[in-house]
């Protein structure tokens, strides 16, 4: 029944499950060996291990899928039912974890994982009971369970499986939406913490999980192939990037930040710098409130906003380009919640936008003082790490990009 040529479809895929648990084991134990991947106290194990750890069980999972198969194609009996969806109902739940890892530092605890992998226990124990419902295999290598119970029951794995897919992708947009919230509260440049490949990674988990959803469907050699290359470029791709993403230089950050209460106005300590008291004297790169808000402002929280508008037009801290809005809580002598809290209710603007409107008003000042400077040196001097993000800050802020504002601005002076 078996052709061994190598020309062989059958070769192929076998071939392809030979890679489907290969290379998630090399992937995972490379991952769990490299250095930098050290659990935090706050925040738990570092996401790099959890995906080696993810990555292992896969490619261990898929041994006994393959040697279920091979043993299918060629005596044409079938082993255990759905155990392709159980894997699925697996490792949907645990790729979750990983990006929830990523946009949600967190201790991981197996109290919080066993719940979501009941479902892929519950299927696993319930199909040992219909394997002997099951039929042999057809001719053409596409297998029909004829009994009814057994396709209602695949059927119901296939929709519970669907459902996970839908509920976990629109939990990971939530958890990304809020990270880059928590991002901008706390930093004013993104440029090497910025997980910019999850907009990428989410999408690509999503097909890869309802293409393993199709496969499972069909339960054809082509839909096995199609599973097995799409698992195998979905591994490398979160392989390389977990390699290559500093992940700790913020995590810990972001899990200290939870623990922290706002301070009330009454509480908060009395600010070190002497800053001015006039509401004229505000910033020129914000407004004056309207009175109406002012009087809902207590005295140490008008003078706390007086103090940070004096550090950034006085002393002008923005121009460092790490500069975090811990690094404003120090100057300030309060924490970090309590100034996040100002700066979103007094000025209406996260701490990165907040910190970039000020270096775009340092970059405008130096395009025309220093019309002949360039862009790169303009970006560094405002505050700016890259120039790439100068740029898409200054077209943020004013429309266009610096080239164009110079030439509109600058050049017909």
């Amino acid at each position: 029944m078996m052709n061994d040529s190598i020309s062989s479809p059958i070769f192929w895929m076998y071939f392809s499950y030979v890679l489907s648990f290969i290379i998630p084991l090399f992937c995972g134990l490379t991952l769990l060996t490299v250095k930098g991947a050290v659990p935090s106290e706050q925040a738990g194990m570092h996401p790099r291990r959890l995906l080696g750890i993810i990555f292992t069980f896969s490619g261990l999972i898929f041994i006994p899928n393959m040697i279920q198969d091979i043993h299918k194609y060629i005596t044409g009996e079938l082993g255990l039912p759905i155990f392709d969806i159980v894997i699925n109902l697996f490792l949907v739940p645990l790729y979750f974890f990983y990006f929830r890892k990523l946009t949600k530092p967190e201790k991981l605890t197996s109290r919080r994982i066993w719940p979501h992998l009941m479902p892929g226990i519950l299927v696993l124990i319930t199909s040992f009971f219909l394997s002997p419902l099951q039929e042999k295999i057809a001719g053409d290598g596409v297998f029909f369970n004829a009994n009814l119970p057994l396709i209602i029951f695949r059927c119901a794995s296939l929709i519970l499986q669907a459902i996970m897919i839908t509920l976990y992708t629109f939990r990971i947009l939530h958890l990304k939406q809020e990270h880059m919230q928590r991002l901008e509260e706390n930093y004013s440049s993104m440029e090497n913490i910025d997980l910019h490949w999850l907009n990428q990674a989410i999408p690509l988990a999503v097909f890869f999980a309802f293409v393993a959803l199709f496969a499972s469907c069909f339960q054809a050699i082509w839909s096995d192939y199609l599973f097995h290359i799409s698992s195998i470029l979905f591994t490398f791709y979160l392989f390389i990037h977990a390699l290559n993403e500093p992940y700790i230089c913020y995590t810990e950050q972001h899990a200290e930040i939870h623990e922290e209460e706002i301070i009330s106005p009454n509480s908060c300590p009395e600010p070190p710098v002497t800053a001015p008291t006039s509401e004229t004297e505000l910033s020129p790169v914000f407004p004056a409130l309207p009175e109406k808000y002012l009087k809902n402002l207590g005295i140490k929280r008008e003078k706390m906003k007086d103090e940070l508008v004096h550090l950034f037009d006085e002393k002008e801290i923005y121009t460092n380009g790490n500069l975090t809005i811990a690094d404003v809580a120090a100057l300030l002598g309060t924490n970090r919640t309590y100034v996040s809290n100002v700066i979103n209710n007094e000025f209406g603007f996260s701490f990165y936008q907040f910190v970039n409107k000020y270096r775009i008003q340092k970059a405008t000042i130096l395009l025309i003082q220093h019309p002949d400077m360039q862009i790169q040196e303009v970006a560094s001097l405002s505050g700016f790490n890259s120039l790439s993000s100068f740029i898409s800050a200054f077209k943020f802020n004013e429309g266009i990009t610096p080239k164009q504002w110079k030439q509109r601005y600058v050049d017909p002076l």
